[in-house]
This record gives structure tokens, C-alpha cells and sequence, in this order.
């Protein structure tokens, strides 16, 4: 199942091009190379600025999200015929724009099922320490289109969304939000949740393609804004996880170059979300996880809820 395909380093870059490579992304991390430390491997990379987040100096919580998925999908382990089924990012803490480790592991082998995690490490006080966590299930997968179904049902595809101004990219700013695109749905469901196609049309690292579970992950975690109930100018509202549950493969093609007309479906991925806040500083968000052909999955996160200063 894993591609296993290492990224090419170019960790001896000048400082001066590695300056630039930042200032000036087509990806959101930079490869510099595999180090070791107390015997165990690490992949290191460096954020470029299309990982900014909205909340203050550290990244938005899609780009670590979409590289330690990177990380999951690309670990062997496992057996043939096994597909990713389920992933739960934890954002430890802020994750700064500083370098970054990562390494995987499988915790859980098995035939039928097995379990993948990796973390991220940063520099925080001359001590590197985890700042995000993930894990996944992957299954063996068998024949069952004839009982295929979904609870969701389906809807109008990224050809028929509107490239209008939305509340996604015009409340939010940072690197992150100005990378991707977003297109306004029709309303969906009993509630009337607005659907929104996004997609990030540049690789997660620099060099390679992103799997499609990558390219999903890439942008699930934008279901927070997309689901806001509370303005983000009044109220700070910043998720500590995100959790996708994937009922069949995301059919996502490829978004490297990809053009903003296209309405074959490409990259876009389809949320509808909707967040809700408790009595005590606390909310969290879910989500419909949609390709063209129809719902994927869900996703949830969970909110730590408070008014913005000054």
C-alpha cells in the first residue's frame, strides 16, 4: 500500500536560495535531507510561507495535518490490498515556521488491520519535542460494490459551485488561505449547510505528488472556517485535532499546475460544515467530506473557544 518514494533533499542549498524557496513556495515544505539522533531516523523539513496561519506567528493546522499524513502513507508496513481508513491528527502546540522532524512507525501490524503513526518535532528552547501527532487504521480491503451506499447524499459537483467572494478566504488571511482555492455551494442537508469545494493546488512537499488521501488532507482541516459560527475578529476558536473517517478513497486527480477553470473535478474536495460551541469555552466542528462522484467521509475537530483580545 506504502509509496515509500523518499523526497529528493536539498538540504545543500544556499542559504540565499533556501531564503528564497520560502519567500517564493511551490509547495508547502521543503525537503532538507534525513538525519539521525538517540538511533532513530528523521526527515527534516522547512516550512515555506504557504504554511501561515491566521491565528498568530505559527502554522495553520492543514499544512503539519497533510505532512504527517505524508508521513503515514508513505511508511511501509502492512500488507498488500490495505487502504487508509481512518487518521486522527493531535496539534500538540503551536507548530512555529521553524525546521521540522518527522519520522512514522507501525505500532499496531496486522493482515487486516494495521496501525501507522508519526509525529513532528520542533526546536522549542533548544530542546526538540513533538508539536503534532498522528495516527491511522488501515484495512484489507475486499469486494462490496454491491452494498455500496452512503448516508450522505449526493450532491452538485465543483462544476457548478460559484468562484464567488466567501467568508473562507475573505474573514481569514495567512499564507495557508491564500494557497488554495474555494468555490460556494449550494446549500445541502435538513440545516441548509453551505457547501464548499476546496482544493490546494500545490504539493505538500516540494518534488513530489500527493497521494489522494494526502490531497484531502491537505485541505480538511479548513472545515473550522468553513463551519464558523462565531466571527474570527471576535472570537479566537482554534482546533486542537481533526479526525477523517474515509468510507471509500477520495477520487481526487492530480492538482500540481492545476488550472482554476477546471470543472472535471480535479483536487476538489467538497466540505460541508458546521461548528458548535458550548456553554463552557469549549466546540468542535463536523464535517462532510465529498469528491465529484459523491461523500467520502466525515470529519470532526475539536475547539478551544475564546474572545480575542483587544
Amino acid at each position: 500500500m506504502a509509496i515509500n518514494n523518499e523526497a529528493p533533499s536539498y538540504g545543500a542549498r544556499s542559504d540565499e536560495a533556501l531564503r528564497d524557496a520560502v519567500d517564493n513556495p511551490v509547495a508547502y515544505f521543503i525537503p532538507l535531507g534525513n538525519i539521525e539522533s538517540d538511533g532513530i531516523s528523521y526527515e527534516r523539513f522547512l516550512p515555506t510561507s504557504f504554511t501561515h496561519g491566521a491565528w498568530g506567528p505559527f502554522q495553520h493546522g492543514a499544512p503539519p495535518s497533510a505532512l504527517l499524513t505524508r508521513m503515514l502513507e508513505r511508511h511501509d508496513g502492512g500488507q498488500e490490498g490495505m487502504r487508509t481508513t481512518r487518521i486522527a491528527v493531535d496539534l500538540l502546540s503551536a507548530v512555529p515556521y521553524t525546521e521540522l522532524r518527522a519520522r512514522s512507525w507501525v505500532s499496531r501490524p496486522g493482515r487486516q488491520i494495521c496501525k501507522v503513526e508519526a509525529e513532528l518535532l520542533a526546536d522549542v528552547k533548544g530542546s526538540w519535542r513533538p508539536v503534532a501527532s498522528a495516527s491511522a487504521w488501515r484495512m484489507a480491503t475486499s469486494d462490496t460494490t454491491q452494498v455500496e451506499r452512503a448516508f450522505d447524499d449526493e450532491v452538485p459537483g465543483p462544476g457548478d459551485a460559484v468562484a464567488e467572494s466567501i467568508p473562507l478566504t475573505d474573514e481569514w488571511t495567512g499564507g495557508y488561505i491564500e494557497s488554495i482555492e474555494a468555490r460556494a455551494g449550494e446549500p445541502i442537508g435538513a440545516a441548509g449547510t453551505r457547501l464548499h469545494w476546496v482544493r490546494a493546488p500545490h504539493p505538500i512537499v516540494e518534488g513530489e505528488e500527493p497521494t489522494a488521501v494526502e490531497r484531502l488532507m491537505q485541505v480538511a482541516d479548513t472545515a473550522n472556517g468553513i463551519g464558523a459560527t462565531l466571527s474570527p475578529h471576535e472570537w479566537a476558536f482554534m482546533n486542537t485535532d481533526l479526525v477523517v473517517h474515509l468510507h471509500r478513497l477520495p477520487e481526487l486527480a492530480t492538482t500540481t499546475g492545476a488550472d482554476a477553470s477546471d470543472d472535471t473535478g480535479a483536487g476538489w474536495l467538497g466540505i460541508a460544515a458546521r461548528g458548535s460551541i458550548g456553554p463552557d469555552g469549549i466546540g468542535m466542528t463536523a464535517g462532510e467530506l465529498y469528491d465529484a462522484r459523491g461523500p467520502v467521509g466525515r470529519s470532526m475537530q475539536t475547539l478551544l473557544v475564546r474572545p480575542q483580545s483587544g
